[in-house]
Protein backbone atom coordinates (compact mmCIF):
# COMPACT_ATOMS: atom_id res chain seq x y z
CA UNK A 1 0.00 0.00 0.00
CA UNK A 2 1.30 3.46 -0.90
CA UNK A 3 2.30 5.64 2.02
CA UNK A 4 0.69 9.00 2.74
CA UNK A 5 3.87 10.73 1.54
CA UNK A 6 3.86 8.79 -1.74
CA UNK A 7 0.22 9.73 -2.37
CA UNK A 8 0.33 13.43 -1.47
CA UNK A 9 3.94 14.47 -1.23
CA UNK A 10 4.62 16.64 1.82
CA UNK A 11 1.41 18.65 1.81
CA UNK A 12 -1.94 18.27 3.51
CA UNK A 13 -4.99 20.52 3.82
CA UNK A 14 -4.80 23.06 6.61
CA UNK A 15 -7.19 25.58 8.11
CA UNK A 16 -5.30 28.33 9.90
CA UNK A 17 -6.83 31.25 11.77
CA UNK A 18 -5.40 34.45 10.28
CA UNK A 19 -6.63 37.85 11.46
CA UNK A 20 -9.93 36.28 12.63
CA UNK A 21 -10.38 34.58 9.22
CA UNK A 22 -9.92 30.96 8.22
CA UNK A 23 -7.09 30.60 5.73
CA UNK A 24 -7.78 27.35 3.87
CA UNK A 25 -4.68 25.96 2.13
CA UNK A 26 -3.27 24.97 -0.29
CA UNK A 27 -3.98 28.10 -2.30
CA UNK A 28 -2.78 30.13 -5.24
CA UNK A 29 -2.56 33.84 -4.42
CA UNK A 30 -3.05 36.24 -7.29
CA UNK A 31 -0.52 39.07 -7.11
CA UNK A 32 -2.29 42.33 -7.89
CA UNK A 33 -0.71 45.57 -9.06
CA UNK A 34 -2.75 48.76 -8.88
CA UNK A 35 -3.35 49.82 -12.46
CA UNK A 36 -6.62 51.34 -13.68
CA UNK A 37 -7.20 48.64 -16.29
CA UNK A 38 -6.22 45.62 -14.18
CA UNK A 39 -9.25 43.36 -13.56
CA UNK A 40 -10.17 42.06 -10.13
CA UNK A 41 -10.83 38.33 -10.61
CA UNK A 42 -12.07 37.77 -7.04
CA UNK A 43 -15.25 39.68 -7.92
CA UNK A 44 -16.23 36.79 -10.22
CA UNK A 45 -14.05 33.86 -9.13
CA UNK A 46 -14.59 32.54 -5.58
CA UNK A 47 -11.87 31.81 -3.01
CA UNK A 48 -9.11 33.98 -4.46
CA UNK A 49 -6.37 35.01 -2.06
CA UNK A 50 -4.66 38.27 -3.01
CA UNK A 51 -1.07 39.49 -2.72
CA UNK A 52 -0.51 43.25 -2.82
CA UNK A 53 2.74 45.18 -2.59
CA UNK A 54 3.68 48.10 -0.36
CA UNK A 55 6.08 49.45 -2.99
CA UNK A 56 3.25 49.65 -5.52
CA UNK A 57 1.04 51.59 -3.09
CA UNK A 58 3.76 53.95 -1.90
CA UNK A 59 4.39 55.15 -5.47
CA UNK A 60 0.91 56.65 -5.67
CA UNK A 61 0.00 59.25 -3.05
CA UNK A 62 -3.74 59.16 -3.74
CA UNK A 63 -3.82 55.37 -3.64
CA UNK A 64 -1.83 55.33 -0.41
CA UNK A 65 -4.29 57.75 1.20
CA UNK A 66 -7.28 55.63 0.16
CA UNK A 67 -5.67 52.44 1.45
CA UNK A 68 -4.85 54.14 4.75
CA UNK A 69 -8.31 55.67 5.09
CA UNK A 70 -10.49 52.78 3.92
CA UNK A 71 -8.28 49.74 4.41
CA UNK A 72 -7.04 47.38 1.71
CA UNK A 73 -10.15 45.17 1.77
CA UNK A 74 -12.52 48.00 0.89
CA UNK A 75 -10.10 49.42 -1.65
CA UNK A 76 -10.02 46.07 -3.48
CA UNK A 77 -13.65 45.17 -2.76
CA UNK A 78 -12.55 42.03 -0.93
CA UNK A 79 -15.04 40.16 1.23
CA UNK A 80 -13.68 37.06 2.94
CA UNK A 81 -10.55 36.71 0.81
CA UNK A 82 -7.19 36.59 2.58
CA UNK A 83 -5.07 39.62 1.68
CA UNK A 84 -1.28 39.72 2.02
CA UNK A 85 0.81 42.88 1.74
CA UNK A 86 4.36 42.23 0.56
CA UNK A 87 7.00 44.65 1.81
CA UNK A 88 8.33 45.57 -1.65
CA UNK A 89 11.97 44.89 -0.79
CA UNK A 90 12.63 43.15 -4.09
CA UNK A 91 11.08 46.05 -6.04
CA UNK A 92 13.10 48.67 -4.14
CA UNK A 93 16.37 46.84 -4.82
CA UNK A 94 15.50 46.05 -8.46
CA UNK A 95 14.99 49.75 -9.11
CA UNK A 96 18.11 50.84 -7.26
CA UNK A 97 16.12 52.46 -4.46
CA UNK A 98 17.48 50.38 -1.57
CA UNK A 99 18.61 53.44 0.38
CA UNK A 100 15.13 54.97 0.19
CA UNK A 101 13.47 52.17 2.16
CA UNK A 102 12.04 53.16 5.53
CA UNK A 103 10.96 49.93 7.29
CA UNK A 104 8.75 51.81 9.74
CA UNK A 105 6.88 53.56 6.91
CA UNK A 106 6.12 50.18 5.34
CA UNK A 107 5.00 48.77 8.69
CA UNK A 108 2.81 51.82 9.27
CA UNK A 109 1.17 51.29 5.86
CA UNK A 110 0.59 47.60 6.59
CA UNK A 111 -1.03 48.48 9.90
CA UNK A 112 -3.23 51.20 8.44
CA UNK A 113 -4.30 48.96 5.55
CA UNK A 114 -5.53 46.27 7.98
CA UNK A 115 -4.14 43.61 5.70
CA UNK A 116 -4.42 40.04 6.99
CA UNK A 117 -0.75 39.13 6.60
CA UNK A 118 2.18 41.57 6.57
CA UNK A 119 5.42 40.42 4.98
CA UNK A 120 8.53 41.57 6.81
CA UNK A 121 10.79 43.84 4.76
CA UNK A 122 13.30 41.46 3.22
CA UNK A 123 16.25 41.81 0.88
CA UNK A 124 16.68 39.08 -1.74
CA UNK A 125 19.98 37.21 -1.73
CA UNK A 126 21.10 36.40 -5.25
CA UNK A 127 23.65 33.82 -6.34
CA UNK A 128 26.17 36.38 -7.64
CA UNK A 129 26.29 38.39 -4.38
CA UNK A 130 29.56 38.52 -2.48
CA UNK A 131 29.71 37.02 1.05
CA UNK A 132 29.94 40.56 2.41
CA UNK A 133 26.80 41.62 0.56
CA UNK A 134 24.95 38.52 1.73
CA UNK A 135 25.88 39.20 5.37
CA UNK A 136 24.83 42.85 5.08
CA UNK A 137 21.43 42.05 3.57
CA UNK A 138 20.79 39.17 5.96
CA UNK A 139 21.44 41.42 8.93
CA UNK A 140 19.08 44.09 7.57
CA UNK A 141 16.32 41.58 6.86
CA UNK A 142 16.53 40.08 10.34
CA UNK A 143 16.39 43.52 11.94
CA UNK A 144 13.30 44.32 9.88
CA UNK A 145 11.60 41.10 11.00
CA UNK A 146 12.22 42.20 14.58
CA UNK A 147 10.65 45.57 13.82
CA UNK A 148 7.58 43.88 12.31
CA UNK A 149 7.08 41.64 15.33
CA UNK A 150 7.36 44.69 17.58
CA UNK A 151 5.11 47.13 15.71
CA UNK A 152 2.63 45.18 13.56
CA UNK A 153 -0.77 45.27 15.30
CA UNK A 154 -4.54 44.99 14.62
CA UNK A 155 -4.36 41.18 14.70
CA UNK A 156 -2.25 41.12 11.52
CA UNK A 157 0.03 38.10 11.11
CA UNK A 158 3.69 38.72 10.33
CA UNK A 159 5.30 36.60 7.62
CA UNK A 160 9.10 36.38 7.77
CA UNK A 161 10.83 35.43 4.52
CA UNK A 162 13.64 32.89 4.40
CA UNK A 163 16.48 33.59 2.01
CA UNK A 164 19.43 31.62 0.72
CA UNK A 165 20.68 30.06 -2.50
CA UNK A 166 21.37 26.63 -0.99
CA UNK A 167 19.69 24.29 1.48
CA UNK A 168 22.35 25.00 4.07
CA UNK A 169 21.80 28.76 3.78
CA UNK A 170 18.05 28.28 4.20
CA UNK A 171 18.65 26.22 7.34
CA UNK A 172 20.98 28.82 8.85
CA UNK A 173 18.54 31.64 8.04
CA UNK A 174 15.69 29.69 9.60
CA UNK A 175 17.62 29.20 12.86
CA UNK A 176 18.17 32.96 13.11
CA UNK A 177 14.52 33.86 12.39
CA UNK A 178 13.22 31.23 14.80
CA UNK A 179 14.98 33.05 17.64
CA UNK A 180 13.01 36.24 16.93
CA UNK A 181 9.46 35.03 17.48
CA UNK A 182 6.83 32.39 16.72
CA UNK A 183 5.17 32.72 13.31
CA UNK A 184 2.16 30.94 11.79
CA UNK A 185 3.21 31.49 8.20
CA UNK A 186 6.70 31.63 6.72
CA UNK A 187 7.81 32.65 3.25
CA UNK A 188 10.66 31.56 1.04
CA UNK A 189 11.87 34.23 -1.35
CA UNK A 190 14.53 35.18 -3.87
CA UNK A 191 13.08 32.87 -6.52
CA UNK A 192 11.88 35.44 -9.06
CA UNK A 193 15.34 36.05 -10.65
CA UNK A 194 15.71 32.31 -11.20
CA UNK A 195 12.20 32.02 -12.64
CA UNK A 196 12.99 34.83 -15.09
CA UNK A 197 16.06 33.05 -16.49
CA UNK A 198 15.74 32.40 -20.20
CA UNK A 199 17.61 29.12 -19.85
CA UNK A 200 15.46 26.02 -20.16
CA UNK A 201 17.77 24.13 -17.82
CA UNK A 202 16.06 22.01 -15.18
CA UNK A 203 18.83 22.82 -12.72
CA UNK A 204 17.27 26.09 -11.56
CA UNK A 205 14.09 24.24 -10.60
CA UNK A 206 16.03 21.48 -8.86
CA UNK A 207 17.69 24.13 -6.70
CA UNK A 208 14.38 25.77 -5.80
CA UNK A 209 12.72 22.46 -4.96
CA UNK A 210 15.66 21.61 -2.68
CA UNK A 211 15.25 24.91 -0.85
CA UNK A 212 11.50 24.45 -0.43
CA UNK A 213 12.09 20.93 0.92
CA UNK A 214 14.61 22.28 3.42
CA UNK A 215 12.26 25.03 4.55
CA UNK A 216 9.47 22.48 5.00
CA UNK A 217 11.80 20.25 7.01
CA UNK A 218 12.73 23.09 9.34
CA UNK A 219 9.11 24.16 9.87
CA UNK A 220 8.08 20.57 10.58
CA UNK A 221 10.73 20.44 13.28
CA UNK A 222 8.52 22.95 15.14
CA UNK A 223 5.02 22.07 14.00
CA UNK A 224 3.69 20.46 10.81
CA UNK A 225 0.71 22.85 10.87
CA UNK A 226 2.91 25.89 10.14
CA UNK A 227 2.31 27.38 6.69
CA UNK A 228 4.97 27.79 4.02
CA UNK A 229 4.45 30.35 1.25
CA UNK A 230 6.57 30.38 -1.93
CA UNK A 231 6.90 33.76 -3.64
CA UNK A 232 6.91 34.24 -7.42
CA UNK A 233 6.34 30.71 -8.71
CA UNK A 234 5.41 31.84 -12.23
CA UNK A 235 2.85 29.31 -13.42
CA UNK A 236 0.42 27.06 -11.53
CA UNK A 237 1.97 23.99 -13.19
CA UNK A 238 5.31 24.90 -11.64
CA UNK A 239 3.42 25.57 -8.42
CA UNK A 240 2.27 21.95 -8.26
CA UNK A 241 5.92 20.91 -7.88
CA UNK A 242 6.27 23.16 -4.85
CA UNK A 243 3.08 21.78 -3.30
CA UNK A 244 4.60 18.31 -3.53
CA UNK A 245 7.68 19.69 -1.76
CA UNK A 246 5.58 21.01 1.13
CA UNK A 247 4.47 24.52 0.16
CA UNK A 248 1.00 25.47 1.39
CA UNK A 249 0.63 28.71 -0.52
CA UNK A 250 2.05 29.96 -3.82
CA UNK A 251 1.60 33.21 -5.71
CA UNK A 252 2.16 34.68 -9.13
CA UNK A 253 1.67 37.86 -11.10
CA UNK A 254 2.06 36.07 -14.44
CA UNK A 255 -1.73 35.91 -14.89
CA UNK A 256 -1.51 39.67 -15.56
CA UNK A 257 1.88 39.72 -17.31
CA UNK A 258 0.95 36.94 -19.71
CA UNK A 259 -2.26 38.76 -20.60
CA UNK A 260 -0.28 41.91 -21.37
CA UNK A 261 1.84 39.98 -23.87
CA UNK A 262 -1.12 38.28 -25.59
CA UNK A 263 -0.57 34.97 -23.82
CA UNK A 264 -3.34 32.76 -22.50
CA UNK A 265 -2.86 29.81 -20.18
CA UNK A 266 -3.91 26.30 -21.13
CA UNK A 267 -4.19 23.53 -18.58
CA UNK A 268 -1.46 20.85 -18.95
CA UNK A 269 0.21 23.00 -21.63
CA UNK A 270 1.13 26.40 -20.19
CA UNK A 271 1.16 29.93 -21.63
CA UNK A 272 0.57 30.15 -25.38
CA UNK A 273 0.32 33.14 -27.69
CA UNK A 274 -2.85 34.27 -29.45
CA UNK A 275 -1.20 36.97 -31.53
CA UNK A 276 1.95 37.56 -33.54
CA UNK A 277 2.29 40.80 -31.57
CA UNK A 278 4.22 38.96 -28.84
CA UNK A 279 7.73 37.57 -28.85
CA UNK A 280 7.39 36.17 -25.32
CA UNK A 281 6.36 32.74 -26.57
CA UNK A 282 6.97 30.98 -29.87
CA UNK A 283 4.09 28.50 -29.62
CA UNK A 284 0.52 29.41 -30.50
CA UNK A 285 -2.60 28.34 -28.62
CA UNK A 286 -3.74 24.83 -29.44
CA UNK A 287 -7.30 25.76 -30.26
CA UNK A 288 -8.20 22.13 -31.01
CA UNK A 289 -7.36 21.35 -27.36
CA UNK A 290 -8.93 24.52 -25.92
CA UNK A 291 -11.56 23.85 -23.28
CA UNK A 292 -12.47 26.51 -20.73
CA UNK A 293 -15.43 27.45 -18.57
CA UNK A 294 -14.07 30.75 -17.21
CA UNK A 295 -16.35 33.84 -17.07
CA UNK A 296 -14.93 35.01 -20.43
CA UNK A 297 -15.10 31.73 -22.35
CA UNK A 298 -18.20 30.16 -20.82
CA UNK A 299 -21.13 29.60 -23.21
CA UNK A 300 -19.18 30.96 -26.18
CA UNK A 301 -18.24 29.07 -29.36
CA UNK A 302 -14.56 28.66 -30.18
CA UNK A 303 -14.59 31.32 -32.89
CA UNK A 304 -15.93 33.95 -30.47
CA UNK A 305 -13.46 32.91 -27.75
CA UNK A 306 -10.58 33.27 -30.19
CA UNK A 307 -11.84 36.71 -31.20
CA UNK A 308 -12.05 37.84 -27.55
CA UNK A 309 -8.55 36.61 -26.76
CA UNK A 310 -6.98 38.28 -29.78
CA UNK A 311 -8.49 41.70 -29.10
CA UNK A 312 -6.05 44.55 -28.48
CA UNK A 313 -6.43 47.35 -25.94
CA UNK A 314 -7.92 47.11 -22.47
CA UNK A 315 -10.78 44.83 -23.50
CA UNK A 316 -8.54 42.11 -24.89
CA UNK A 317 -6.11 42.47 -21.98
CA UNK A 318 -8.90 42.04 -19.43
CA UNK A 319 -10.31 39.03 -21.28
CA UNK A 320 -6.95 37.26 -21.22
CA UNK A 321 -6.21 38.22 -17.62
CA UNK A 322 -9.56 36.97 -16.34
CA UNK A 323 -9.16 33.74 -18.27
CA UNK A 324 -5.63 33.23 -16.90
CA UNK A 325 -6.72 33.93 -13.33
CA UNK A 326 -9.54 31.41 -13.61
CA UNK A 327 -7.29 28.65 -15.01
CA UNK A 328 -4.71 29.32 -12.27
CA UNK A 329 -7.37 29.03 -9.58
CA UNK A 330 -9.01 25.99 -11.15
CA UNK A 331 -5.77 24.02 -11.19
CA UNK A 332 -5.38 24.70 -7.46
CA UNK A 333 -9.01 23.77 -6.79
CA UNK A 334 -8.41 20.46 -8.51
CA UNK A 335 -5.15 19.98 -6.59
CA UNK A 336 -6.99 20.57 -3.31
CA UNK A 337 -9.54 17.93 -4.26
CA UNK A 338 -6.74 15.52 -5.13
CA UNK A 339 -5.09 16.12 -1.75
CA UNK A 340 -8.34 15.42 0.10
CA UNK A 341 -8.61 12.15 -1.84
CA UNK A 342 -4.92 11.27 -1.20
CA UNK A 343 -3.93 11.28 -4.87
CA UNK A 344 -1.89 14.46 -5.39
CA UNK A 345 1.08 12.58 -6.87
CA UNK A 346 -1.20 10.95 -9.44
CA UNK A 347 -2.75 14.35 -10.16
CA UNK A 348 0.69 15.89 -10.75
CA UNK A 349 1.62 13.02 -13.07
CA UNK A 350 -1.60 13.65 -15.00
CA UNK A 351 -0.87 17.39 -15.33
CA UNK A 352 2.92 17.28 -15.78
CA UNK A 353 3.85 13.72 -16.74
CA UNK A 354 3.74 14.43 -20.48
CA UNK A 355 4.79 18.10 -20.34
CA UNK A 356 7.88 18.60 -22.46
CA UNK A 357 9.60 20.72 -19.81
CA UNK A 358 8.11 19.85 -16.43
CA UNK A 359 8.05 16.06 -16.70
CA UNK A 360 11.77 15.79 -15.88
CA UNK A 361 11.43 18.18 -12.95
CA UNK A 362 8.43 16.20 -11.67
CA UNK A 363 10.55 13.05 -11.59
CA UNK A 364 13.19 14.90 -9.58
CA UNK A 365 10.60 16.27 -7.12
CA UNK A 366 9.01 12.85 -6.57
CA UNK A 367 12.40 11.22 -5.99
CA UNK A 368 13.35 13.91 -3.49
CA UNK A 369 10.03 13.66 -1.64
CA UNK A 370 10.36 9.88 -1.43
CA UNK A 371 13.79 10.26 0.23
CA UNK A 372 12.61 13.09 2.52
CA UNK A 373 13.20 12.38 6.18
Amino acid sequence: MATKKERNGLIFEKKTLVNSKTFHTPTMMLTYSFRDNNPRPWLKIPNCSVMTNAYDILQNGRLEKRVRDKGIHKELELKNEICVMDSGGFQFISRGEEEDIDPLRIIDLQNASKTDIAVGLDYPILQDFSPEKVNELTKKSLENIKLSTKYIRNGIEVMPVLHGTTQEEIKKYFVKVKKISDFKIWGIGGLVPQMKQSSTSHTRYFNIIDRVLEARKQLNSINEELLLHVFGVGSPLAGLLFLLAGADSIESISWIMNAKYFLVYQDKIGARKVSKQTTMCTTSVKWNEYNCSCPICSNEDLEEIERKMKLGGNEGFKNRAMHNAYVYQQILVEAKEAISEHRLTDFCKEKLGNHRFFKGILRYALEKVEKYD
